[in-house]
């Protein structure tokens, strides 16, 4: 559950940090909702195909922090949720390997039991 909440948490950061940068590029450069989103995830993405490009000093400059940040923290987001499906992965595995164990070891002792039992009826 401490996986699953940590990505939620991520997602939240994550989202608000490109609805905040929609709103501000929207702002600063004027462009429509729709073009400062795609510019965002064109950015954070690093796909950058240079179709929209920030004018103003300011515009430029928050393409940096957002370059830098929103790729980071997309990285983040993306190893947090590949470790925990890595993890549920794994889990699932070691729980598999448990019961083969437990099946073998039932085998094994109905297996002495058998020797027993045989080995008892032949002294009698």
């Amino acid at each position: 559950m401490k996986i699953r909440g940590n990505i939620v948490i991520i997602l939240v950061i994550f989202f608000a940090f490109i609805i905040g940068g929609a709103f501000a590029y929207s702002s600063i450069e004027g462009w429509n909702m729709l073009d400062a989103f795609y510019f965002l995830v064109m950015t954070v993405t690093t796909i950058g195909y240079g179709d929209l490009v920030p004018l103003t000093g300011f515009g430029k400059v928050l393409t940096m922090f957002y370059a830098f940040f929103g790729v980071a923290t997309a990285l983040y987001l993306l190893s947090s949720i590949s470790s925990s499906l890595f993890k549920k992965h794994v889990g699932e595995q070691v729980g598999e390997i448990k019961r083969d164990v437990k099946k073998e070891e039932k085998i094994k002792e109905e297996v002495r039991d058998t020797i027993k039992r045989a080995v008892q009826k032949k002294r009698k």
